[in-house]
């Protein structure tokens, strides 16, 4: 009797570690990269709740080359079971992203591309943001309005360009 116990459990254990190993691997497709498309939403795909609410940090994942995040990571479940459904929602959010003008960092003011590397890209209440290095991904996470008045008073001097001393994407900065 204690045999065929025995056998049940380590089956069952099997199982569940196998089940666990192909879900991960469903979805933590692969790090994210430069090259990963930001996530442009504020709220979960699944649920509709708003990230970095009551759920706590968000849950965050790269799939098909798409930053994905839920609210939780109860919604993975959902979005496992239909990504297609999922996915198509963020790519059609991505088309009403209004894209970065600038050709520097929003908070360092550093050049993007330059000696920092690939930018990094964000999307903040639907409009694309462009940094330079992580480090400034937190300043940005600080004081996010603040930074949005900067680029917003950068679009308004953008036909004069050079004369903010923010160079439009495209040009690059001149200082005295």
């Amino acid at each position: 009797m204690t045999t065929i116990l025995r056998s049940n459990l380590i089956t069952s254990l099997t199982m569940a570690l196998a089940f666990q190993l192909l879900r991960a691997s469903v979805a933590a497709e692969a790090p994210a990269s430069a090259k990963t498309k930001p996530y442009p939403l504020a709220t979960c795909v699944v649920s509709g709740e708003k990230l970095g609410g009551a759920m706590g940090e968000p849950h965050v994942f790269t799939y098909q080359g798409r930053e994905i995040k839920l609210c939780c990571k109860s919604c993975l479940k959902d979005f496992e079971a239909e990504p297609a459904k999922f996915v198509a929602k963020v790519d059609e959010a991505t088309k009403r992203v209004k894209p970065y003008p600038l050709a520097i960092c929003l908070v360092s003011n550093e050049k993007l591309g330059g000696d920092m590397g690939e930018p990094l890209s964000l999307v903040f209440e639907g409009r694309e943001i462009k940094l330079c290095c992580k480090d400034c991904i937190k300043d940005f996470n600080k004081e996010p309005a603040k930074f949005l008045r900067k680029l917003d008073q950068a679009l308004k001097k953008q036909p004069k360009a050079g004369v903010s001393g923010i160079p439009a994407a495209g040009q690059s900065p001149h200082y005295h």
